[in-house]
């Protein structure tokens, strides 16, 4: 049976309306219902994100019970029942590298954000026409001064520009081996920095672990390439309609579009399925 479901958000969880800021799509009340539900099967949840654990009280709508755990920037910050169990960042050293190629090129913005509290980020750049371009973000010339505690995550934003995302994230790729460069989704212009080689999987291998749950009790969902460590990790993976075609075919299992709250109805037969110690119907 199922004991730990993790589950990527956008686009997975929640869906989003084409062209709508990722940040502001929130759970629905059938997402909360499943959470709840598998909570009282004796099932942990957590959210399986980029995203830090500061923006999580929006989108489930401020019922923190629905994500005490959860596996935070790519994996990179892990909470079990409200205590970080696991850290994994990269160092400013490498970072300003990152910074000072972004710097030289024509598009994108490094952001540094702290994980914990949303409203603090700063644009690392020293090109005046870039910090203008961004006029509404605090900038510093360097990463050092950002990066004094742990929880902080390094971004690249490039605006509305989709078509140069890829772009530039095979250039530093090319350009900086130590880290990894992750698209979290094909429509979002963002580019996600991770320490090389270490991703969504090891979120959830580190959770498995943290609560001695095995990697066959554990159910994952997602849908974009950055989920692909995750789907490979366990052996019930389930990926979405909409799901890419790299996570769908890592994916054992697969499920409706995210926008007919299939997550959603399929976390609520893991939670029927488990209170009888099986595993449900989609899963046989």
């Amino acid at each position: 049976m199922i004991k730990l479901v993790l589950t990527d958000l956008d686009n997975t969880l929640i869906a989003h309306e084409p062209g709508a800021p990722f940040d502001e799509a929130v759970i629905t009340d059938e997402g909360l219902a499943a959470i709840r539900a598998l909570l009282d099967a004796g099932v942990h949840f957590g959210p399986s994100t980029g995203r830090g654990p500061a923006s999580m009280a929006q989108t489930f709508r401020d019922q923190a019970w629905a994500y005490a755990s959860g596996a935070y920037a790519n994996g990179q910050l892990i909470y079990v029942d409200n205590r970080v169990a696991h850290e994994e960042w990269c160092s400013a050293e490498v970072l300003q590298r990152v910074a000072d190629i972004v710097d030289e090129q024509p598009y994108g913005i490094m952001v540094i954000f702290n994980l914990e509290n949303d409203q603090a980020s700063w644009g690392v750049s020293r090109n005046p026409e870039k910090i203008a371009a961004y006029s509404g973000r605090r900038f510093v010339s360097r990463v050092e001064p950002c990066v004094t505690a742990p929880s902080m995550k390094t971004i690249i934003r490039m605006g509305t520009d989709v078509t140069n995302t890829p772009i530039l994230r095979n250039l530093l790729a090319a350009e900086v081996p130590e880290l990894d460069f992750v698209m979290p989704s094909p429509n979002a212009a963002v580019i996600d920095i991770t320490p090389k080689g270490y991703g969504k999987g090891d979120g959830v291998r580190i959770m498995a672990e943290t609560l001695g749950v095995g990697l066959d009790e554990v159910a994952v969902f997602g849908d974009a390439d950055n989920d692909l460590s995750m789907l490979q990790a366990v052996p019930n993976s389930i990926a979405v309609a909409n799901a890419s075609e790299a996570a769908a075919a890592a994916a054992r299992w697969h499920i409706g579009d995210a926008c007919e709250q299939s997550v959603a109805k399929a976390m609520a037969e893991i939670a029927e399925a488990s209170a009888r110690g099986e595993l449900p119907a989609f899963m046989q």
